[in-house]
């Protein structure tokens, strides 16, 4: 801990003797050779990411698309700090750690502790915000607490994807890829006027396979159908006034089967999982057809059931905005829709022995009311938010062998309301101070109904013989209704310098508060008496350096952090219990980026974070313990380079990039089955280019040297004897075409 400290203290006296040596220079990065600079909207502006005392990492459209950067999980290929991990290897639930904060329970009306933002709209459902990305301007990252101005449940930070909006000049795309497993992806769009003062965009996307796991007994599983579609429609009227009118409509039909490996395991001491070395269900059912691979492939098995995850998501915006002259007024509203239905074999055997079925239907109103200007050296937000979530779950647990079904059903309406102020004032001429708060009203009406059903052919009682004995304890019905409201302040102070034009040095401090909510798993006995666990805050310190240097053909971007939370929302799951309570958390750590461009043709990109985190008093079976974060890898580090070769009839470009990512643990109580080990990935990109750049024909690769890398891992060795471990896919190649006009 000391060297890290030391280490943090060098690199800071390093970036002031850098200044003081005046090695930066006033160099625009907006020349032709030097580094792109991406405009952003982190302070709800537009702004040059440099120029913001935010950590924000921002990537454009085609970056993303020439790093193979497909939908919104693989965003942590390339930003620092940032986990985005599928709950299962289909993209049924991401889960989204930034700088080891996250909430890795999955359920449908839980709400994270990072925002998922698509086009200024704030997306709740966590079931919602694995997203293809087509037809995209920009993607922001903002790390850490982010409540003053985007508010609701931003503890740890946002992703915010930005699509492009219509034109008056005529514009479009068609692309089609074929891969592995016999991929095909065909997407598109067209933007243009239909008047002097009505503009219009449409864009669509189609991606499917045919699984990547094989399934002896069965139809392979992990296959994808995904189709999207999304229209903007554009009034301006006046240079002053303009409504923009947004649908969406998104729909995910995957074939799965938890698309994990199953191993042997047991309950230790603790309570917690370890690996048997054996086969699963040990103690269970015999396993006599030895189906589990001897060479221990995780993308093969055999499963009963294939399972099925079904989404579709509903959404439409109306964006007003008036430029008063020294104001602009924004009104946004959105409602949107989302229906989910996820059947999981999880004992992942050819028995017919245990399944997961889970169903989620939602809808949410939105209302933003924001009014921003400037006056002298002060520029200002001020505004309201609204938002209501009215959402019915099912949760069922069913034990096929003893004809037990163990339900969760439930729903949860939340509203509340907000309000906020945030300044920037200018100092001096190289010293800038921002101040802003934001209180939040949460109002939660909550109905749980446990249920215990005797399956078809069994005899009475079996339901409850089976879930009211150890290890369920989650037997018999109970119902449990409540009604409850909390209210909150986030709140922001930061300072920055500027010692030259392409330097700038910030300090800052975030409050963070995330509101209260219900468990509503499948509950113990003892948790229904706490059902409700309360809000969080944090506390989060940072400070942080953004350099342009070498006439701004390089750039480094640095930060520190320390959080410090009280009454961390922790989740804990036990077997088939899940638990969320309240407990104190810190987290520390750094993150880096770097690019660098020595000639015009070649590009770097680099980035790390370095993460510790403790969440203290986690209950185990011999007591109370310090824990990690989960999803919180305490390194990693990713690596990126770019030459374009320009030839008589076109352009050549190469894009190759690899990821190192730490061990971390998928559970709170950090059973040992729930390691995740150490991975890296690389993934290749070999583009051709016609003169105009009007036609693109690429190969690429995504995890070239075909490592087998775990993503997540459950443990059920209470009460089925064994670790469910989710794997990314193998090596996946394919072809791509592109036609820009």
């Amino acid at each position: 801990m000391h060297k890290n400290r030391v280490i943090s203290a060098s690199c800071l006296a390093i970036a002031a003797a850098f200044i003081a040596e005046g090695v930066f220079t006033a160099a625009s990065a907006q020349q032709s050779a030097g580094i792109d600079t991406i405009t952003v909207t982190a302070t709800k502006r537009e702004e040059s990411a440099q120029d913001i005392p935010i950590a924000v990492s921002a990537f454009s459209g085609d970056e993303l698309r020439e790093r193979n950067i497909v939908d919104s999980s693989d965003l942590t290929n390339i930003t620092p700090g940032l986990s985005f991990t599928a709950a299962g290897s289909t993209p049924a639930v991401g889960l989204i750690s930034i700088r080891g904060v996250s909430q890795n329970d999955f359920a449908g009306h839980l709400e994270a502790a990072n925002a998922f933002y698509i086009d200024e709209v704030y997306r709740p459902s966590i079931s919602a915000n694995i997203q293809a990305l087509y037809d995209v301007e920009r993607v922001e990252v903002l790390k850490g607490p982010q409540g003053t101005l985007f508010g609701r449940n931003t503890t740890g930070g946002l992703i915010h994807i930005i699509t492009k909006q219509p034109t008056q000049e005529f514009e479009g795309y068609l692309g089609a890829a074929y891969g592995s497993f016999d991929q095909v992806k065909v997407e598109g769009a067209l933007s243009g006027a239909l008047s002097d003062t009505v503009s219009a965009r449409g864009a669509f996307y189609f991606n499917r396979n045919d699984g990547w796991i094989k399934n002896d007994i069965g139809p392979d599983v992990n296959a994808d159908d995904t189709r999207a579609g999304r229209i903007h429609l554009l009034f301006e009227p006046t240079d002053k006034f303009s409504v923009l009118l947004t649908g969406e409509y998104y729909k995910i039909d995957n074939v799965t089967a938890g698309a994990a490996y199953p191993t042997g395991a047991f309950t230790n001491v603790d309570g917690l999982g370890e690996n048997s070395g054996g086969g699963i269900l040990v103690g269970l059912i015999p396993d006599p057809n030895g189906y589990i691979d001897a060479d221990g492939d995780p993308f093969t098995g055999s499963f009963n059931n294939p399972g099925n995850m079904d989404r579709t998501v509903w959404s439409g915006t109306g964006k007003i905005t008036y430029d008063f002259g020294g104001a602009t007024l924004t009104s946004i509203t959105n409602y949107s829709s989302v229906k989910a239905n996820y059947i999981e074999d999880n004992d992942l055997s050819p028995y017919p022995v245990t399944d997961f079925v889970m169903d989620a239907d939602s809808d949410t109103v939105t209302q933003e009311l924001r009014l921003a200007g400037e006056f002298d050296k002060l520029a200002w937000t001020l505004g309201g938010y609204f938002i209501n979530i009215d959402g019915v779950y099912d949760q069922r647990f069913q034990f096929l062998i003893a004809g037990a079904d163990v339900g969760a059903n439930y729903s949860v309406k939340t509203t509340s309301y907000s309000g906020f102020v945030e300044g920037e004032y200018a100092l001096t001429p190289t010293i800038g101070v921002t101040g802003g708060v934001r209180w939040t009203y949460d109002e939660k009406e909550y109905a749980y109904l446990r249920t215990c059903l005797d399956m078809t052919g069994f005899p009475a009682g079996s339901c409850d013989a089976v879930f009211a004995l150890p290890p369920f304890l989650i037997g018999g019905a109970g119902l449990v209704t409540d009604k409850y409201d909390d209210s909150g302040i986030s709140a922001r102070a930061a300072i920055n310098w500027r010692p030259t034009d392409n330097a700038m040095l910030y300090a800052s401090w975030n409050r963070g508060w995330k509101a209260f909510s219900y468990n509503a798993g499948f509950l113990g006995a003892a948790a229904v008496a706490d059902v409700r666990f309360d809000s969080e805050k944090i506390d989060a310190y940072e400070v942080g350096a953004k350099l342009d240097f070498w006439e701004s053909r390089a750039r480094l971007n640095a930060s520190f952090f320390y959080y410090d939370y009280t009454d961390y929302q922790a989740f804990d799951q036990r077997g088939t219990s899940f638990t969320l309570y309240n407990t104190d958390a810190s987290i520390y750590g750094a993150d880096a980026e770097f690019i660098l461009k020595p000639v015009d043709n070649i590009t770097f990109l680099a980035g790390a974070s370095w993460i510790e985190t403790e969440v203290k008093d986690v209950p185990i079976a011999t007591g109370l313990v310090d824990r990690e974060s989960p999803q919180a890898p305490q390194f990693t580090v990713n690596f990126a380079v770019t030459a374009d070769a320009p030839v008589s009839f076109g352009l050549f470009r190469g894009q190759f990039d690899v990821r190192y990512t730490d061990e971390y643990y998928s559970q709170l109580n950090n059973a040992p089955l729930t390691l995740v080990p150490s991975n890296w990935l690389a993934n290749a990109r070999i583009s051709y280019f016609t003169p105009d750049e009007h036609f693109e024909l690429a190969f690429f690769a995504r995890n070239v040297f075909d490592e087998e890398r775990q993503i997540y891992a459950f443990d059920i060795s209470t009460p089925l004897s064994l670790d469910e471990n989710n794997y990314a896919p193998p090596r996946w190649i394919g072809v791509e075409a592109r036609v820009s006009f």
